[in-house]
């Protein structure tokens, strides 16, 4: 994958072994390893120069696992935290040393939580003051209650997988015609990441990435929108091929200048590879 620019970042991705402790309670349990050196050599194997770990949901709060892969393989990759709303400032700086940039709230099949609350404020608070960002998983309808309060506190939003719609066509999802206006904040972000999440079709896949783009870039911007595969694309692992993602990176790579933004200017900056 060749691209005219300083490089590519994948912006969204896991690294893990089952080995691991795993919380109960868990929305799932993966069924492969996912080890740092496949995800490298996924990397390599479609030309990007940089990654983005993001903390999986079914190892809670524990992301040694993650720092360690950060720390192997300085500076290509850099990482997404959970962490609970009583972690401290110290603790959070500790993470910001070890490469994090984020916080993660995997609420996509959980109870949301109360953002309004003295310990969530304090640490978004936080979050603010490290010049980090909260990435939201969430089912496009219920993303309401929690963008009123994350953009009152005029944090930095990134929304994972396009939002996650229920529906393929973008014009008939609420809550994606939603995101498109939260957009015009300045304030959010969105990943375009997991079109099969939305439809495990390929066609059906790739028709939704090519109909969503260009309406993101009319509400966001080029400046507010990233690519990640989400390898190893649990729950999806054999049925996403790398053909798969070349498909649409390659739609992507059809515009220069939406290419540098998505692929390079834009996660670089958010997260602090340059």
């Amino acid at each position: 994958m060749n691209q005219e620019s300083v490089g590519i970042i994948d912006s969204h991705a896991h690294v893990f072994m089952l080995d691991l402790p795993m919380v109960s309670g868990r929305r799932y349990t993966p069924a492969q390893n996912a080890p740092l050196a496949d995800y490298l050599a996924h990397l390599d194997a479609h030309g990007c120069t940089h990654g983005v770990l993001i903390q999986p949901s079914f190892l809670g709060y524990d992301n040694s696992f993650m720092l360690q892969a950060i720390a192997q393989t300085k500076p290509r990759l850099r990482g997404v935290a959970c962490v609970e709303p009583s972690i401290t400032m110290p603790e959070l700086a500790a993470l910001d040393k070890g490469g994090i940039v984020g916080i993660r709230l995997n609420i996509i099949d959980g109870v949301q939580p109360d953002l309004q609350t003295d310990s969530w404020q304090n640490l978004l608070d936080k979050v603010k003051k490290l010049n980090w960002h909260v990435e939201v998983h969430c089912r496009s309808n219920k993303l309401s209650d929690m963008m009123a309060t994350l953009l009152k506190q005029d944090v930095k939003v990134v929304i994972d997988h396009f939002g996650r719609p229920s529906d393929c066509l973008p014009a008939r999802d609420y809550g994606f015609q939603q995101l498109l206006e939260w957009g015009r904040s300045g304030m959010i972000w969105c990943k375009l990441s997991g079109a099969y999440r939305i439809s495990a079709a390929a066609a059906e896949g790739h028709k939704f990435f090519a109909s969503a783009i260009p309406l993101l870039v009319e509400n966001l911007g080029s400046h507010r929108l990233m690519w990640g595969s989400d390898w190893p694309h649990t729950q999806f692992e054999q049925q996403i091929t790398p053909d798969y993602l070349s498909t649409q990176l390659n739609m992507l790579l059809q515009d220069k200048q939406l290419t540098h933004n998505i692929l390079w200017d834009t996660p670089a900056k958010l997260f602090r590879f340059i």
